[in-house]
């Protein structure tokens, strides 16, 4: 059996237990809501992570270039708005080598590990083009924070601690620190 074809067999529950590993960051409360098949409306948030996982094993099963940019683009967009560094955000998309390698651990024989490299390969391409959207979304959400800043039009919303409004007491802490 190729690896690609285990890959398909086993698609269902790879794709679940690697949902499970990204919801797995978030309180059990918030997990119970995220997990929940639901449409985009409903439950945009989870729809965003259930697509996007889904999307990104169909591309890493695959094994050729898939057309994965809208989704991932939209993945990274929620990733890249809460507050974690870069890596923890990232992290999700290396669990799933270890997911594939427990699931299948059965059915592993010679010509899989010979196949491995490559599926390993194709992670890493995933991650990399994973982290220039994800920095590029950091990058229109400082703009965006920056230009609030720059107009004033945080003063608006000032007492309702927006982003910007965080990021302006930030630098008054730092400044009376220093």
């Amino acid at each position: 059996m190729k690896l690609v074809e285990l890959l398909a067999q086993k698609e269902d529950v790879l794709v679940q237990k690697w949902l499970g590993l990204v919801l797995g960051e978030y309180p059990a409360d918030a997990v119970r809501f995220l997990g929940k098949k639901a449409d985009q409306f409903a439950n945009p948030l989870g729809h965003n992570y259930s697509t996007g996982v889904s999307g990104m094993f169909r591309s890493l099963r695959v094994g050729e270039e898939f057309e994965l940019g809208p989704v991932l683009e939209q993945l990274m967009k929620v990733r890249a708005v809460q507050e974690q560094i870069p890596s923890k955000s990232l992290a999700f998309l290396f669990g799933i080598k270890r997911i594939v390698r427990h699931e299948c651990r059965k059915e592993w024989t010679a010509e899989i590990e010979q196949e491995w490299p490559e599926f390993e390969a194709r992670v890493d391409g995933l991650a990399l083009q994973a982290f220039d959207l994800f920095m590029a979304s950091r990058e229109r959400l400082f703009q965006v924070r920056l230009r609030e800043l720059q107009s004033g039009s945080y003063l608006i919303t000032d007492h309702m601690k927006c982003p910007s409004a965080m990021v302006r007491e930030e630098k008054k802490r730092q400044k009376t620190e220093s």
